[in-house]
């Protein structure tokens, strides 16, 4: 449990922080997300850094007992699962998945549940 408390502050943070981003700052990451697909390189990095990053979490923290819990082991799940899709999606499949995803409504939508989780972790993890 203490590595979930660890986990609930370090992820609660960066949800509350990543939320925020994504509410105010959203025609800005909208621009640099459209231009994800034309950078390689910037790829290759992201999707080996959450690879590397997913592995760790799910190899040491692939526990299912609570909700709090799975929510941390689901995020490892999650980052080792795009760091692949996007080391062998094709650019034209990438591509549409921006262009699905890259709207206003997702990152307010997105902004929103990234503040509600990252609270509930936080709440977890520093105990208030």
């Amino acid at each position: 449990m203490e590595l979930t408390i660890l986990l609930s502050k370090v992820f609660g943070i960066y949800l509350i922080i990543a939320g925020l981003a994504c509410l105010f700052r959203r025609k800005w990451f909208m621009s640099a997300v459209h231009s994800f697909v034309e950078e390689k390189f910037s790829r290759v990095v992201l999707a080996f850094a959450e690879l590397i990053a997913g592995l760790f979490l799910i190899f040491t923290h692939n526990i299912w007992s609570s909700f709090a819990e799975g929510l941390v082991s689901l995020f490892g799940w999650m980052l080792a699962i795009e760091g692949v899709s996007y080391l062998f999606l094709s650019d034209r499949f990438v591509s549409k998945m921006i262009r699905f995803f890259n709207t206003k409504t997702w990152y307010i939508g997105g902004g929103i549940a990234s503040l509600i989780l990252g609270i509930y972790l936080a709440r977890i993890g520093f105990g208030f």
